[in-house]
Order: C-alpha cells, then structure tokens, then sequence
C-alpha cells in the first residue's frame, strides 16, 4: 500500500455504537492517526460509490458519517477512514507509547496469517514477530498479541520561514518512505502544520500531491523530517537573523530590510503588505530551491526607523549578502544604498519610485523604470503601433488634465514627425454631436488627458455611439497605468474600443500563472493576497524570481506574473533602472494581450 497517496477526506473522530464494521472493513490496514486508529482504504480509479458499498460491505451512509467529503462525489486517489471499533478492544485494551505510538491489543481469527495481521496493522512482519515473539510458533485463533502503531506526534521543529528570527534548512527529498497521518485542525494552514513537523510546505505538498484547499477534519501524510536527505541544494531562511549567521561565498545570499512592524501589536495595513512581499519572495524561494546553488534568504523589520536601519547594517553577516532589498522611506534607502556602496553590494529598491541614486550609485538597482524612460518608450509604442490613426486628445472643459506631461511630450513627438492631430474639449460629457467635425470615414485613437475612471466614463459611451452609428472607420483608445485597475462597465467599454494602455506591471485576473500561485499562497498562509494594485504577494514574489536568477546569471530577464525585469545601465548613469514597460491590450471580446516593450 502506497502510504504516500493522498488522505484527504475529513474524519470523523468519535465512537459510534450504531455503526457495526463488516468483515471486508475488517481487513482493511489500519493506520494511527493522533493516537487513535482506522482503518483506511485507497480509493482506485473508476471506483463508484455504489461498487465501494458493494465491496465493503457499508451503507452509502455510513461512508458519508466518517468521510464527509464523499459527498461531493468519489474521487480516485481519496483515502477513506473508518474508526476501528470498540468491539476489537482497542479503546479498553490500548495505550499510548512514549514515542506517541498507540499499542493495541489484537485477538487473533481463525485463519489470519503473520503477513495479514502485519499488512492490517500497518507494519512489517519482522516488527509484529519482533514485538510478539511468541507468534514464531504459529498463531492460534483467540491469541492475543500487542502490535504498536507508529504514532503521529509532532516532530519537534527548530525550524521557521515566518518572520520570527529563527533559521530553516531546507533540502531536496529523496526518501519519503517513513510516513504518518496527521489530522488537520481548524484554522491551520500547510505553512503552520509543515512548521509544526519541522517541513517545508514543498515535503508537506509532495507527500499529499492531490490537496488544494485545507479543511478542518481532513487528513494529511507527514513524511518524517530525517527521510528528506540533502541532495544538491539547501535553502536557507534567516528570518531577523541571528548574529552568529556567516554565508558561504558560493550561497545565493539576499537580505530584505521592510518596516515589518513586528513591535506593534496591531501593524499597519502598509505592515502587512510588505510582510505579504516577503511571503511572496519566500514562494519564490521554495520555486527555486533545486536551482543548483544554495539561497539563503534573510529578513529585518526596519520598525520604520533609520536608527534601526543602521543597526540592522552594522550586523556582521550583513557583509555577506550579495543583495539588499530596501525599503520604502528615501532616508533609509539612502543608508542601505551607501552601505551597498561602500561594500558592492546590490541594493534593490522597488518602493521609492522616484528615487534617482542610480544614476550615481553603481550598485543600485531602480526596479521601476523611470519616468521619463516610461514616458519614451510609451509614445515609441503609441507612434510604431498607431501611425496609421489620427489622434484626438480629449479634455474635460474647466479641468487640468493630470496627464499633462505626458500629453505635451506626446504632442511634440507628433509634430516633430509631421503627424496632425486634433483637440476636443468636453463641457460635462462627450455627445456624439461633438465627434461628428471628423471624417466617418477615417481611423482614429482618442487620447483623454485624464486618467481618472471618472472622466474617462464621461467620454467612451459617446465615442462607442458615434462608432457605431455614424462611421465607417475603425476607433481605438490610448491610456494609463491607472486603467488596469478599472473594473465593471469601464473595462466593459475599455475592450469594447479596443483599449491600449501602458503600464510598469500588469496581471490578468484569468492568468494561469497568476491562479496557480495565488492557491499556492492561500495553501501556505491560509490567507488570500490583498486584492490591491500592484499586489504585493505577487511583486515580492517576481522580484525573488528574478533576484535569485540575476544572481546566478547578471544578464538574466525575467517577464513575471505582474513584473518583468531587465536592468540597463546606459552611458551616464553609474547605477542600473529596471528597462521593462509593458503595453496592455484590452481587446473586444474580453481577451487581454500583454506586450513586453
């Protein structure tokens, strides 16, 4: 029996003298689960609830009372669980070892065999003739013998990845063969049982490949600690550090300085996301743990304060790391950045988006592109893209228009390359009275000088009516980062003009990748990310892809769920700004199109 299969439906842990085992039941093995026992059985593919009643001789009901989850359908690779019962001694005959085993007393039927009574019970035949010696000179109905069952104490862990000051190792599995189960309690989470068992949430998942979502009841397989033999690669995460922490030259070593908060007994909403960054970073982490080249991952709480900065950076083992991601306040960034300076180390600030060190810090890394660069490669999209479309800037009457800058450069650029365009001013809402001074006949992008949803709201349904009613042309909308967080009947609008928008970061709601990592995250932390923009989960997560990859490979790009990188440093700038701009395309029909510019 393959003890690694997954056990994922929901005990019931509680004696019932109405329900009366079969003798299929019976012969079912039996594991030990927080002391007590059942006995279990692999549900194979193609099995129907009506063919497992039929085999072991139970009610639909009575599978359901002890497997909750069978009533959302049978499904291949459940285990099922029935508590051993009374009648076969174990709740007056059983006791609980030392080393969290549970010792059962077992009379022995007329025509059980050693090999049966062992595969019954869990264990080898060696063990059951080891701890019944007697058994040697046969069995005889009526015997009785003492088995124990390895129990499912928790190990004890020495072991944290919260942010908690404690250190975890983390190796590559190999041996997974020692196994025991574990019943999930309320509230816990793969993150809080793996920490419990002195595991990575990866052995806790590979040990149970087919759970998602965690409920209280259900059973999981915690393979023993000391089965997982390193192999190549160990990870390494000092939460807050320890002093006495020295990295290897050769390890991937990154330290992350955040105003955790870890002093306020109830931190602040800007707390918790950048301690939902650092979650993000150490998924990252577990994704590239079998990288080929040790990580060692370390993290400080700032508290906010440059003093605490700067006492964080006197620690010795700071020297040792190889990149500082920094926080969000200018002062604190500029201390990192010297001390980065002063002893080549990166530092990588992806809070501060208008800090400007990078142009003469050689070791600071600008995550985000900077203004004017966005701005540049922007209109480069807009006029390689939409030479073809006459432009229409509009603006609300009475209203400055908070794109200005942007607006006036773009308008420049079109002059500079003989490309008219014309201007509208709108009194409270564009009609399409307005629209009609322009050829039907011609292709046109409309470009707002705002980027608030309100005023765009008053100015697509005009365009789309105009549209559809009076020309013959095409139509198409150019916008701002802004607008990827627009959702409802702006976004509606926003593919039904076949919207282009440019933007440092983007995610679709429907990806894939960004799907698989957001249950990912849940199965972890027993938390959804917050549903903010950008989203910190996902940031801290991109940003640890790419570090650990930059670290191994300084060339390296990486284009990630929400963020891409690529870092240049042209002629004049002593530092590196991250060079990634991508254009998004809300197209009709719903479909979302992401272009790395």
């Amino acid at each position: 029996m393959n003890l690694l299969r997954l056990s994922a439906i929901t005990l019931a842990l509680f004696a019932s003298a109405s329900f009366s085992l079969s003798a299929s039941v019976k012969e079912l093995p039996i594991k030990s689960i927080n002391g007590k026992s059942y006995y279990y059985y692999d549900v194979p593919a193609k099995e129907t609830v009506y063919s497992l009643c039929h085999k072991l001789g139970v009610s639909k009901e009575d599978i359901i009372k002890y497997n909750p989850s069978v009533a959302d359908g049978l499904k291949s690779g459940m285990t099922l669980f029935f508590p051993v019962a009374a009648e076969e001694g174990e709740s007056d005959n059983s006791v609980t070892g030392t080393n969290g085993s549970r010792i059962i007393t077992h009379r022995v039927e007329k025509g059980q065999t050693i090999y049966g009574i062992a595969t019954k019970y869990g264990i080898s035949t060696e063990m059951l003739i080891k701890q019944n010696p007697i058994v040697r000179e046969g069995l005889k109905a009526g015997q009785e013998l003492h088995i124990s069952i390895p129990g499912s104490t928790p190990q004890n862990s020495a072991a944290s990845t919260s942010i908690s000051g404690q250190t975890t190792n983390v190796s590559n599995t190999s041996d997974k063969s020692s196994v025991t189960g574990y019943l999930v309690k309320k509230k816990e989470t793969f993150y809080s049982i793996a920490q419990a068992h002195g595991l990575t949430v990866s052995q806790l998942e590979a040990a149970n490949p087919n759970v998602s979502i965690l409920k209280e009841g259900q059973v999981l397989n915690i393979p023993s600690p000391e089965s997982f033999l390193a192999e190549n690669t160990t990870v390494e995460t000092d939460t807050l550090a320890t002093d006495s922490l020295k990295a290897p030259a050769d390890v991937l070593s990154i330290a992350v300085i955040l105003p955790f908060m870890l002093n306020e007994e109830n931190p602040s909403k800007n707390a918790q996301r950048y301690t939902e960054f650092y979650k993000g970073m150490l998924l990252a982490v577990d994704s590239l743990r079998n990288n080929g080249t040790p990580i060692h991952l370390s993290a400080y709480d700032s508290e906010g304060s440059l003093s605490k900065v700067k006492e964080i950076l006197s620690k010795p083992e700071m020297k040792t790391n190889r990149i500082i991601v920094a926080p969000d306040n200018a002062t604190n960034l500029a201390a990192i950045g010297e001390f980065g300076k002063n002893n080549g180390i990166k530092v990588f600030n992806t809070f501060v988006v208008k800090d400007e060190s990078y142009t003469h810090n050689l070791d600071m890394m600008q995550g985000n592109l900077p203004s004017p660069e966005m701005y540049r490669k922007a209109i480069d999209a807009y006029t390689d893209r939409l030479a073809y479309s006459h432009p229409v800037f509009v603006s609300m009457s009475g209203a400055a228009g908070d794109k200005t800058d942007f607006v006036n450069e773009l308008k420049q650029n079109l002059t500079a390359k003989g490309i008219k365009y014309s201007d509208i001013t709108v009194d409270a809402r564009l009609t399409p009275a307005e629209l009609k001074q322009l050829p039907a006949n011609d292709s046109y992008t409309f470009i707002p000088t705002s980027a608030k949803q309100s005023d765009l709201n008053k100015i697509m349904p005009g365009i789309i009516e105009w549209r559809d009613n009076d020309m013959t042309g095409t139509v198409k909308l150019f916008g701002y980062p802004e607008w990827t967080t627009f959702r409802g009947e702006t976004l509606t609008n926003m593919q039904n003009l076949n919207t282009l928008v440019y933007s440092r970061f983007y995610t679709d709601d429907d990806n894939t990748r960004a799907s698989a990592l957001e249950n990912k995250f849940k199965q972890w932390y027993g938390t959804n990310m917050e549903n903010a923009v950008p989203r910190q989960g996902l940031l801290g997560f991109d940003t640890g892809m790419f570090l650990i990859k930059y670290l191994k490979y300084p060339s390296a790009r990486y284009d990630g769920i929400q963020n891409g990188y690529s870092f240049v440093s042209p002629d004049g700038v002593e530092g590196w700004y991250n060079d990634v701009l991508y254009l998004v395309n809300f197209r009709p029909g719903g479909l979302i199109e992401k272009v790395n510019l």
